[in-house]
């Protein structure tokens, strides 16, 4: 993730950070390494959200073309289900950034969940 709660602000991770899921509350640590995307992760091996994949370079640079208030957000469907969208809009758009394969009932689960959603796909192979 990009994005977790200290002190009810939503930040980037920093070396040694230690923060809150916004979507479970969940205890995050930060991932700062000198070969990886710095990113929170769950503390342990879990993330609250089944869709979680690691992201690229190529995935982060399309999710900062947005601003951070519309950047990973939770959305809870009427039955409870709870997914992190990459990106909603204002105007209540979902946009998934895609660069790994995923099968068609993934996509398909996906489409039906957040029902208002638009594709980027990495199609460099």
């Amino acid at each position: 993730m990009q994005l977790a709660l200290l002190n009810g602000e939503r930040i980037e991770a920093f070396p040694d950070g230690k923060a809150s899921c916004p979507t479970c509350g969940a205890t995050m640590i930060a991932k700062c390494g000198p070969r990886i995307i710095h990113h929170w992760a769950h503390k342990g091996q879990r993330d609250c959200d089944p869709w979680w994949e690691n992201e690229t370079e190529w995935h982060r640079e399309w999710k900062n073309l947005f601003p951070v208030s519309c950047r990973e957000i939770t959305h809870i469907a009427s039955d409870g289900e709870i997914h992190r969208a990459d990106i909603k809009t204002p105007t209540g758009i979902y946009i998934e950034v895609q660069h790994s394969n995923m099968t068609d009932a993934e996509r398909v689960s996906r489409e039906a969940f957040y029902q208002n959603l638009v594709w980027i796909i990495d199609g460099r192979g």
